[in-house]
């Protein structure tokens, strides 16, 4: 069973020699439009590089720009739970100890950094209302709510229509629900 993205790194070596041959003999063959279009690739990818930064894992390029990463992707192709420490650092630098989470990876981890997380996808009573939501790009994907009984299951695909307040590391993404 394929589950990422992560399963295709072991031919990444052996495609950095082929594209680096590849450059080598556009660079000897002496002919300068090529030789042009060979640094105007290399200027794109560092550009591209320092572009995504830090946030290599969910990156997308310039063909999905119009859609958020979680459309496309989903589960540890996007989120890790490394943007749970940015998460809490917003939510306490705005006197927030509480969110209501959906959260693939991190949300284990976020009282670590002093934010208490109550679940936004439990099937037993509804958690008390906080002021922030937070989904994670998985939720909101849906792919991690074929088990999610189907209320709570509508309240997060209702995320998608909205627009967060704030992005973290294009994984998380947080909601205001109360003033």
């Amino acid at each position: 069973i394929n589950i990422g993205v992560r399963h295709m790194l072991p031919a990444f070596p052996f495609l950095f020699i082929i594209s680096g041959a590849l450059l080598e003999r556009l660079f000897s063959s002496g002919k300068r439009r090529r030789v042009l279009i060979a640094v105007a690739v290399l200027c794109w990818v560092v550009f591209e590089a320092a572009r995504a930064y830090p946030h290599y894992v969910p990156y997308m390029n310039q063909l999905a720009w119009r859609r958020p990463h979680w459309y496309y992707l989903t589960d540890s192709n996007v989120e890790w739970g490394d943007d749970v420490r940015a998460l809490a650092l917003y939510l306490r630098a705005r006197g927030e100890t509480r969110v209501r989470a959906a959260l693939l990876g991190g949300g284990r981890t976020l009282f670590f950094h002093g934010v208490e997380q109550l679940s936004l996808v439990s099937a037993g009573a509804a958690p008390p209302e906080t002021r922030y939501v937070a989904v994670g790009a998985s939720y909101l994907n849906g792919a991690f709510l074929l088990g999610v009984p189907v209320p709570q299951r509508l309240k997060v695909i209702e995320y998608r229509r909205r627009t967060p307040e704030a992005v973290f590391g294009n994984s998380v993404y947080l909601y205001r629900v109360k003033e």
